[in-house]
């Protein structure tokens, strides 16, 4: 006659706090309301950060495409070979040069095109041809396709490009390492002093046959793309390690050349390691630019993943109810893809849920906090929307295909990062302007500052450095020349910023936080205030028990949490997985539950031992004749 031992008792749980699945905009005023009020003279912004389903299209991209979609056509365009601003200037300008095209934007971090065309007037064959006709390669990515999983920017083919350049450099690194210890390290007279020929030291002539295959070997290909570049009237990155390398080796040679002619002591003042160290710098730098890229891409491709690639498609009929037995057996494997809108597709219990849609037969809990940042699964019936890649946790779900491809919520959250890329905050612009230029301008300043100190060295106006003679000055002047091009060469300034807004966009949305842009990334100095719309967004998705509170006499916390912890020992429900880990930290013995029966959104009843359990939600435990007062 008495209750059962499982009705003796409660159990407290929280949410631990961290940032968690939100959007992030910035505004540059006060919210309309807010009791948030900008301190007097300052510059003060506020971030509002919303829930995933309020996601929408970015308005830089709405200005962008706008005058596309009156005329009909946007497309996007995956650009490979970008190494510096230079290059993306030039595609950006090919491609806005092109009869129709209304706009065109380059992401080089992102190496895609977004293109925005009259279809009457151009083809995006033909937009793709002008951009190969630079000498970049480049592919029509279509609609259904997401960058991350095609084109130059997918993570397979951003591994295959880090592991190229880290086996460029590691190559480069056997020979380089030797010339450095040799050239900066070891004694001038480390291999006797002799001489291979009159003018031509062996420790000269030995680095140079290690220099070499780092030039041209190597370095082989810095030179097909600035003779690329320069063919098409442009200048890169490229233009100025080929510049400076092949300045410094072939300074080198001519020194040793003279020296040997003439039989005088010049050949030990050729500078062979510089060429060989600049190179090997550069494949380091592009290496680690590669793996930033790689890392980010995995990053967000994880987002991609929470998609399965196949799913049970149930034919019309088969449905529990409408002329079939249970739809089991009718239910077959089909890819994603091939999924249409008003499809019927089966959801078994623990699956990922492969498409947007509404459930039409069926109950379940689904665990949606990769979407909305929710830790505990939501109870889901006939008529209620489900999101692709969310968790199915306890019952068997059928649900109507309500959204495929770009459609989903998943995809449109990619497109938000995706996008990101291509807002380029005000700073680039500056640094676009100067990019223009820099190619040139550094050439001329290196050229002015070999000339002035030649100059200097020749006029004897330094006389502690032109007492050394001829060689020993033409060298300095060659050497603060080419300082020039080496310190140029990586145009830091024009890979500085897409790099820092790639990668910061991509830990973001490895970690929850989706920033429509770069120059929302720069205005987010300005924050002050941030205010978050629901506590959903600050969870980490993980529950565990704070308190455990038996009421029924006789029944200890201990016994009320071993009964408990055993009862939800298998389950998949965050709540049952933090009751069950809760009783196994406290040292209790878990058994498996016997007679076990789960309602999905409800609760549970099973034995464990001689106890009967009871387990659930007020209205689970109100079923079964338990009221539980206000207090």
């Amino acid at each position: 006659g008495g209750a059962p031992e499982g009705r003796g008792g409660a159990l407290a749980a929280e949410a631990p706090a961290s940032l968690e699945a939100v959007a992030v905009e910035i505004s540059a005023s006060p919210l309309p309301g807010s009791p948030i009020t900008p301190k007097a003279g300052k510059d003060s912004s506020a971030a509002l950060l919303l829930p995933r389903s309020a996601l929408g299209t970015s308005p830089a991209r709405s200005k962008q495409t706008k005058k596309a979609e009156e005329s009909g056509g946007s497309v996007t365009l995956g650009v490979g070979g970008m190494t510096c601003d230079s290059c993306r200037t030039g595609v950006e300008r090919c491609l806005a040069a092109q009869p129709g095209v209304t706009s065109a934007a380059v992401s080089l971090m992102g190496r895609r095109a977004l293109v925005s065309f009259d279809p009457s007037l151009v083809s995006p064959a033909k937009l793709a041809e002008a951009v190969q006709s630079l000498g970049f390669d480049a592919t029509v990515i279509d609609d259904g396709e997401s960058p991350l999983s095609a084109g130059p920017l997918s993570s397979s083919a951003l591994s295959r490009e880090a592991l190229s350049w880290r086996r460029q450099f590691l190559g480069s690194l056997v020979f380089s390492v030797p010339v450095f210890v040799i050239a900066m390290a070891l004694p001038v007279d480390t291999f006797g002093g002799g001489e291979a020929l009159p003018g031509l030291p062996w420790r000269t002539l030995l680095l140079w046959l290690l220099v070499t295959p780092v030039q041209f070997g190597f370095g082989c290909q810095f030179y097909r793309r600035a003779f690329r570049a320069l063919s098409h009237g442009s200048s890169n990155m490229d233009v100025l390690v080929a510049l400076g390398s092949s300045a410094a080796y072939g300074y080198s040679v001519v020194t040793v050349a003279v020296a040997v002619s003439y039989g005088e002591e010049g050949g030990g003042q050729a500078c062979f390691e510089t060429a060989s160290m600049l190179i090997t710098f550069i494949l380091l730098g592009k290496y680690l630019e590669a793996s930033a890229k790689r890392k980010t891409s995995e990053a967000l491709s994880k987002l991609v993943s929470l998609v399965p690639p196949t799913a049970l498609l149930c034919p019309p009929g088969s449905l529990p109810g409408a002329g079939g037995d249970d739809g089991d057996e009718a239910a077959r494997s089909v890819p994603v893809a091939d999924l249409r809108t008003g499809d019927v597709v089966q959801v078994p219990p623990g699956a990922q849920l492969p498409v947007d849609g509404e459930v039409v037969h069926g109950s379940s809990e689904v665990n949606e906090h990769m979407v909305t940042g929710e830790p505990v699964p939501v109870p889901k019936a006939e008529g209620a929307q489900v999101i692709g890649g969310t968790l199915n946790c306890s019952g068997a779900l059928w649900v109507r295909v309500g959204a495929v491809g770009n459609e989903t919520v998943l995809a449109k959250i990619m497109k938000v990062v995706s996008d990101a890329q291509m807002r380029r905050p005000d700073v680039q612009a500056f640094a676009d302007r100067i990019s223009s230029v820099f190619v040139p301008a550094v050439v001329a300043l290196a050229l002015l500052t070999w000339a002035s100190w030649a100059a200097l060295l020749s006029l004897e106006l330094l006389p502690d450095l032109s007492m050394h003679g001829w060689h020993r000055a033409s060298s300095l002047a060659f050497m603060f020349g080419c300082a020039v091009l080496v310190i140029a060469c990586p145009c830091a300034m024009g890979l500085a910023t897409p790099t820092a807004v790639m990668v910061g966009t991509g830990v973001g949305a490895e970690r929850g936080i989706l920033f429509k842009g770069g120059d929302v990334l720069e205005a987010a100095s300005r924050v002050t205030a941030v205010v978050f719309d629901k506590t959903g967004t600050l969870t980490s998705c993980k529950l565990r028990v704070v308190d455990a509170a038996p009421w029924l006499p006789g029944l200890t916390r201990a016994q009320l949490l071993e009964l408990a912890g055993s009862a939800e020992s298998a389950s998949e429900h965050p709540i049952g997985k933090a009751i069950a880990a809760h009783a196994r930290a406290q040292g209790l013995r878990v058994a498996a539950p016997e007679c076990y029966r789960a309602c999905a959104g409800y609760g549970l009843t099973c034995r464990v031992g001689a106890s009967e359990v009871l387990l659930g939600n007020r209205e689970w435990l109100g079923r079964h004749g338990v009221s539980l007062s206000a207090a």
